[in-house]
């Protein structure tokens, strides 16, 4: 008897210790899952379709545009900015293409070019832009720098780069 009461209680106890323990393997394996989503995102949690806020350097003129942006799970990126972008002459930018990464953690970057054309669609130029963005915690916005260069047909800067800052905000499905 007392062989099977030390059995049955160490059975107890055994049962009792593999709860314990596979309860702090949960709750542990949640932590980590949770930590590692705010910490480390999926390499493609950058994917889909974002409203951008493009912002100008303060005292440049410009204000603020929007700018339609989709990352695709391939690793290509498509960009088409509010409106036409005009110069002195007049010219006209095509939407943009280009390629991004997952950098580190929530970081990711990309580089894309865009034409410049003149008002006949005579190829004047490129738009060459690389920038950084950092996803939220959320995946729902990022913010981040691009760097914008304007070039001439031959690939030659025309002006000085400028940086500008960009807001990111996910367009979500909404059922009609």
């Amino acid at each position: 008897m007392f062989l099977a009461a030390h059995i049955h209680r160490h059975g107890l106890v055994t049962a009792i210790t593999a709860a314990v323990m596979a309860t702090a393997l949960v709750v542990a394996g949640a932590g980590t899952v949770n930590a590692a989503k705010d910490v480390a995102p999926d390499k493609k949690a950058l994917v889909g379709s974002w409203v951008d806020t493009v912002t100008f350097p303060p005292g440049d003129g410009r204000p603020p545009l929007k700018s339609l942006v989709a990352f695709h799970d391939d690793g290509i990126m498509t960009y088409s900015d509010q409106g036409t972008v005009m110069l002195e002459p007049p010219t006209v930018f095509s939407s943009g293409r280009g390629v991004w990464r997952h950098q580190d953690k929530r970081t990711f970057v990309y580089s894309a070019m865009g034409l410049i054309s003149d008002l006949n669609g005579n190829l004047v130029g490129y738009l060459k832009t690389r920038g950084i963005y950092t996803l939220s915690p959320s995946g729902n916005e990022y913010s981040g720098t691009t760097v914008a260069e304007v070039l001439d047909a031959d690939g030659n800067p025309l002006f000085p780069a400028i940086e500008v800052t960009n807001a990111g905000r996910r367009i979500q499905l909404e059922l009609p």
